[in-house]
């Protein structure tokens, strides 16, 4: 009954290009280390919510805001199994901004966020949305610093770029290390080392991250999940279940589920 009660709804705000928000509920899973191409702006509504983000645990409670970069490794999950539900906007800015922390405790950015989640979630093509959103970035940039890390200067730094886009555009095949290192023309021990250093994990482990995404995708289109199994290069649609619920926290079937009725109550 525990799980009929999680709930994971996955949408674009119409009136905001590139903008897209996240919202769980009562969810206990256990997420394990990924990252997202874009920031990830989010808020606890209830229960605790622990990060593993920059070698650092912290605990989250209700209404507590966090911020994640761009392509920063982390972990997260509930605290002792029980469920709670969070709010996250997911957007692409300036990737000098630098967030020297997780949190950001600020009254101002916690009331302008409920109400821009209130309001995209059953009016996403809504003007307001939009003016929200402004105001909501325009704050959160009073929060940033400048970037100061020194770009990296490993004459890799592009072959293992040109291996990632290739996992990317490929995550529906069936890649081997292999492979992934001939396309970084090295060796298997090398290019995996040095994709860990500049990710932060495994490059088979983004193979994964990268099928799930994709995953998500095709369910948000409200496709079958046998369609999103075999889309992203899955022939045991039980691997592709468990897979996904440990990235995601509910499984395929619950998410197509939810994010149709959704999408139905909000016609």
């Amino acid at each position: 009954m525990r799980n009929e009660q999680e709930k994971i709804i996955s949408f674009n705000v119409d009136a905001l290009d590139g903008v897209s928000v996240v919202h769980g509920y009562g969810i206990t899973n256990t997420f394990p280390v990924h990252f997202h191409a874009s920031f990830n702006l989010g808020m606890v509504e209830s229960g605790e919510r622990e990060f593993f983000y920059r070698g650092v645990r912290q605990r989250l409670k209700a209404e507590d805001i966090f911020v994640v970069q761009p392509f920063e490794p982390h972990s997260c999950c509930s605290i002792s199994g029980v469920g709670q539900s969070y709010k996250v906007l997911t957007f692409n800015a300036d990737y000098s901004l630098f967030f020297p922390q997780l949190t950001i405790n600020s009254p101002a950015l916690l009331a302008l966020l409920k109400e821009f989640h209130a309001i995209a979630e059953y009016e996403k093509a809504s003007p307001k949305t939009e003016e929200l959103y402004c105001q909501i970035i325009e704050l959160l940039k009073s929060y940033a610093s400048p970037n100061t890390a020194s770009p990296t200067s490993s004459s890799n730094t592009n072959q293992i770029l040109r291996a990632k886009q290739h996992i990317e555009k490929s995550c529906h095949l069936e890649l081997s290390l292999k492979e992934m290192a001939e396309v970084a023309c090295m060796s298997e021990y090398h290019f995996n080392r040095y994709f860990h250093r500049q990710y932060g994990l495994s490059p088979y482990a983004y193979y994964l991250v990268c099928k799930v995404k994709k995953a998500q995708r095709i369910l948000t289109a409200h496709k079958s999940v046998a369609s999103a199994a075999f889309d992203t290069g899955f022939f045991d649609q039980s691997h592709f279940s468990k897979l996904f619920k440990k990235h995601v926290g509910v499984p395929p079937g619950k998410f197509l589920k939810d994010n149709r009725l959704h999408h139905l109550n909000d016609r």
